[in-house]
Parts: structure tokens; sequence; C-alpha cells
């Protein structure tokens, strides 16, 4: 070992410690030592890749929960009347199964990307990062329809709405 870092052997490897703070300059190793940053445009298309990552995981995110199997059976007057029986359900054909996982697969992977990302410890990446999935959030995630109360106000944990939780008498 010299020079303060560890050599691991086999290819010479040396690691640095993991740093206390941010580091915000414009050289970075992202992923690999064929990823390195060396100028300030790489530096911006680094920076624009991950955002795009990071915009796609929400939105893969989105799609993989948003697929729903359509139903087995239509609903009949007795589902409105008896809510304590079980509506009919099938089991996915393996085709929706396969589609399903191949998804899952997709998310895991763009998630364990970004948060290799973060692991540089780069503050330009960290905020990157953090608005990507942020504005994937709002573009995605946040269009779900929310449950509502009979005002036609959204619902809060409980049913009841923020509103009415913190009214004084």
């Amino acid at each position: 070992m010299s020079g303060g870092g560890m050599d691991h052997g086999g290819g010479g490897m040396k690691m640095r410690g993991m740093p206390v703070a941010f580091e915000w300059g414009t050289k970075v190793t992202l992923y690999n030592d064929a990823w390195v940053t060396e100028s300030s445009f790489q530096y911006v298309v680094a920076l624009l890749g991950v955002f795009a990552l990071c915009l796609l995981q929400e939105g893969l995110f989105y799609f993989r929960t948003s697929y729903t199997i359509s139903p087995g059976a239509g609903t009949t007057a007795g589902d409105l009347t008896t809510p304590i029986l079980p509506r009919a359900f099938r089991v996915p054909e393996t085709k929706q199964r396969i589609f399903g996982t191949v998804m899952y697969g997709l998310n895991l992977a763009t998630s364990y990307l970004i948060m290799l990302a973060v692991m540089t410890c780069n503050g330009g990446l960290f905020l990157t990062i953090i608005l990507g999935l942020s504005l994937g959030h709002f573009l995605w995630k946040s269009r779900r329809p929310m449950p509502t109360d009979f005002t036609g106000r959204g619902t809060s944990h409980g049913g009841e709405s923020s509103e009415t939780c913190c009214l004084e008498d």
C-alpha cells in the first residue's frame, strides 16, 4: 500500500476513503473507469444522462404499478350489498407474469444505477438526482387519482380531510 490508497491486488485499483462531505468538482467517475468526466461538457452530459435515468425510473415505476390484470368476472349487484364476500379473482397468465417480472427487473436496474450515482458523493449529481426524481414524481405519480370525501376534497390518512383535522372548535 502506497500513497494513502488501498491496493487490493489484481489491476492495481486504488481506493480513497469515502468523502465526508459532497465534492463539487466536475471530475467524476460514474459507474466505472470508462465513465470519467474530464471536462465540464462531459460533466453536463453526465448530469443530463442521470436526470433522464431518474425520469425513466419514475416512469417505469408508475407504469409497472399501474399495470393491472383485467378482472376475471364482472361485478354484480350482490357485490355492493355484501361487501364482506371477496370479489372473484384469477391468477395472471404466464405472459402477464413475465411482463411484470421484466418491468420489475428494469425498475430495480434503474434504481441501483441511481444509487451508484449518489454514492459518488458529487453534489451536482446528488442535486440532479433529487430534481429528476421529483420531476418524475410530478409527471407520473402525482397524476394518480386520490380518494375524495363527500365534499370533493382529497382525503388524508384515516379518511379525514387535512383541513378538518386542524380546525379549532
